[in-house]
């Protein structure tokens, strides 16, 4: 994980021993709550002595807040990362509706808990799509209209592995024709191989495996799923057999040239007392764009997803109308942005009008004393 501390907006970092957080319950004073992973042990506050990593949190001005959402919070967002042979990782980030501040919580590779406290949402989104997203900056054509039910999303990713697996298998046998068609029985099948893989190396697994809650999702594939990923030009039937189509060749072509890795994000909220589940949401992204997808529980039960291909500016929006939604179902204050970068005024030479550089005494283009 290659995290950028210098970022701005970052209030603190810190580290703190697992065995630490029952004297942050004793010093905070607070009981915790259903959200927390944490519970506390009050003989083990009693009879042991805190690790010199409690001492800087100890001291900081910024104790209470952190403390509360580390330990209590309103509203937490679980993030798995994986897929493509990236890192695999599980944090999460806390939110308080009493401010802004975000509370990061990492488990090191030395055991010990990393915190990061963030100013405010919109400079945590800023570091997160700095590390986990891509640089995409142009338009991607629509791929999934409106809200669809999750079993053609399934379809469509098994469509775009599928056209994976055949280019690598043409690749072994030095082939350069690529086999496109599968029968619908061989498509059933291989569908309920990969589900059951487990294995991130694949796009349809990684769905299921790091989208938490996601799995035990109820998938009914019916007749109608499949019909629906050929009007979106996956795929095209003739009786028994399915032809893989553009989009599916399109994607499959994107996902094996540039999958950075994909990242699935559950937020809970605190509601009536109660862990509430709120809403799911799977970031898969490439050269080409941020690939988000949101789940929603439909009134029958199934689950439904929505489907945005961002720039990361477009992305990061939409990250911070996600997280302004789930305030308001806490009760919190709306989403702050981050402060805008000051772009320092031009000047120029009154003698001959070129650009004075900053720190310079003299103009750069005639000697003028500045």
């Amino acid at each position: 994980m290659g995290m950028n501390m210098e970022k701005p907006g970052i209030l603190e970092i810190l580290k703190l021993a697992p065995a630490d957080i029952d004297h942050l319950f004793r010093r905070s004073g607070l009981n915790g709550n259903r959200l927390s992973p944490y519970s506390y042990n009050a003989e083990q506050a009693a009879t042991s002595s805190p690790s010199e990593l409690f001492k800087p949190l100890a001291e900081s001005a910024n104790f209470a807040s952190m403390a509360k959402k580390l330990l209590a919070p309103d509203l937490k967002i679980e993030f798995n990362r994986g897929g493509a042979g990236s890192a695999e990782e599980t944090y999460h980030a806390f939110f308080s509706q009493e401010d802004n501040d975000v509370l990061v919580q990492f488990m090191g590779s030395d055991g010990n808990l990393l915190l990061l406290l963030f100013d405010n949402e919109e400079y945590f989104l800023q570091w997160w799509a700095d590390i986990y997203a891509s640089n995409a900056d142009k338009a991607y054509p629509p791929v999934f209209p409106n809200s669809l039910e999750t079993e053609v999303l399934v379809c469509a990713l098994h469509c775009i592995d599928i056209y994976r697996r055949s280019y690598m298998e043409s690749m072994l046998a030095y082939s350069g024709e690529l086999s496109l068609s599968i029968s619908t029985g061989d498509f059933v099948d291989l569908l309920k191989r990969a589900l059951d893989s487990q294995d991130k190396r694949w796009f349809l697994p990684t769905l299921f495996e790091i989208t938490p809650g996601l799995k035990g999702s109820s998938i009914a594939l019916k007749p109608e799923h499949i019909k629906k990923a050929e009007e979106l030009g996956f795929m095209s039937s003739n009786e028994n057999v399915l032809t893989l189509g553009d989009r599916a060749r399109l994607m499959g072509t994107e996902i094996i040239t540039s999958w950075l890795g994909s990242v699935g994000c559950h937020a809970t909220a605190l509601v009536n007392g109660q862990e509430k589940s709120l809403s799911r949401m799977f970031l898969t992204s490439t050269a080409f764009a941020n690939h988000i997808f949101s789940f929603e529980t439909a009134a029958g039960g199934g689950s439904r997803f929505r489907h945005q291909a961002s720039t990361m500016p477009e992305l990061i929006q939409a990250l911070m109308t996600w997280i302004e939604a789930l305030q308001k179902v806490i009760g919190g204050t709306a989403p702050a942005k981050a402060a805008p970068k000051e772009t320092p005024a031009l000047k120029f030479c009154g003698q001959c009008g070129a650009e004075l550089k900053a720190g310079k005494k003299f103009c750069t283009g005639c000697g003028t004393p500045v």
